[in-house]
């Protein structure tokens, strides 16, 4: 993202703490940001996977009321010697049936996508995450009804990912049902679909992943870039429950790549993950409005396990295939600050990275993170 196209934002930020002078009462301002440190040593098989420590996290964001009914956000990361813009948008929530959001936001597709780096239970989300739209630029509207949450957008490209071409537009949908048991015990079912066009002058495509550890840039599992993309679908379905302490979370994901090449088949890859968790003090997983939330956690410790699984391999396509194991360690200092470990055992089959033969590197990865508001 170019420096320039951060002025909108850092002027938005800045008019958002000039807001709170006492001239402009009726307008509030939130500060708040994260910062994520992150170490990986690698037990490397053929391909050198790159040890080294890393900010995978460094971000800011001004968030408040604009009147009874308006909302604002602004987030910036600036991880990685580079400035992103995450999310910037205005929300109604003036409809008792819903909330309409204009702006740059996460599209909902995805439970684990959705929940938000500082409550996840992993140190990286499972692979399947690079199937899903993530943040664009677009129009949603969401919104709960007693034990369900609903939400639908339409959408274009991520901020400054299209400059000088067509972008390719989008739309989504997701439902979730999540019946409680008690205060600390529920369970959670929902489904997602979402289509999306490639950009119009490029019509290209490509899906890969890390093997779940982020400070390498070798992707074990790599389509390759795909061209004469006509759209993209991509159909997902994620379960959760959580009986106090205890805590299992599983999603799939498929998604098939429409191609206009005359007697091409359609390639269809697909994913999937399931974790079981638990916290031995005894503190339960918190949930509000389709995803999960902070866990109020004090001096406390939680231990996970998780399989995912990415198949990027179908017909005359062949990106690979791969199966993570990880298991992980979190001690709670408060809810705002934690520390994580995990170890992942990776087994990728035909990798790309390793001229379509196997490879199965480790990785151990700490990281300190903490959050303010």
């Amino acid at each position: 993202m170019k420096r320039s196209n951060l002025i909108p934002g850092v002027s938005v930020l800045a008019m958002a703490i000039a807001l709170t002078t006492p001239a402009l009462a009726e307008m509030t301002v939130n500060i708040g940001g994260r910062i994520q440190v992150d170490g990986t040593v690698y037990d490397d098989d053929n391909v050198d996977m790159g040890d080294g420590t890393e900010f995978r996290r460094v971000r800011l964001f001004a968030e408040g009321d604009i009147d009874d009914n308006w909302q604002y956000k602004s987030q910036i990361d600036f991880a990685g010697n580079d400035t992103v813009l995450k999310d910037m948008y205005v929300r109604y929530s003036g409809w008792g049936f819903g909330k309409l959001t204009i702006g740059q936001f996460k599209q909902e597709q995805g439970l684990e996508v959705l929940t938000s780096s500082k409550y996840m239970t992993f140190i990286e989300r499972a692979m399947i995450s690079s199937f899903v739209p993530d943040r664009r630029i677009g129009l949603g509207l969401h919104g709960d009804a007693g034990t369900f949450h609903w939400a639908a957008s339409v959408f274009g490209q991520e901020e400054s990912s299209s400059e000088g071409k067509d972008e390719g537009t989008g739309a989504n949908a997701r439902l979730a049902w999540t019946p409680t048991f008690g205060d600390d015990a529920f369970i959670h079912m929902g489904a997602s679909y979402s289509w999306q066009e490639a950009e119009d002058q490029d019509d290209e495509w490509r899906i890969r992943a890390r093997p779940e550890s982020h400070q390498t840039s070798v992707r074990l599992v790599d389509t390759g870039t795909l061209t004469e993309v006509n759209n993209i679908q991509t159909v997902g379905v994620e379960g959760a429950a959580v009986f106090g302490p205890f805590s299992v979370q599983g999603e799939w994901m498929q998604q098939t790549v429409d191609l206009d090449s005359p007697g091409a088949n359609d390639p269809d890859f697909s994913g999937w993950y399931a974790y079981a968790s638990w916290f031995i003090t005894g503190e339960s997983r918190a949930y509000k409005g389709g995803k999960f939330g902070r866990t109020k956690a004090t001096n406390a410790w939680e231990i996970a396990a998780r399989y995912s699984n990415m198949d990027l391999q179908d017909g005359d396509f062949n990106g690979g295939e791969i199966d993570n194991y990880t298991i992980g360690v979190n001690y709670y200092v408060n809810p705002y600050l934690r520390f994580m470990a995990n170890y992942i055992m990776s087994e990728a089959s035909d990798s790309p990275a390793n001229g379509g033969f196997d490879e199965e590197p480790n990785a151990f990865v700490v990281r300190a993170a903490m959050d303010f508001k």
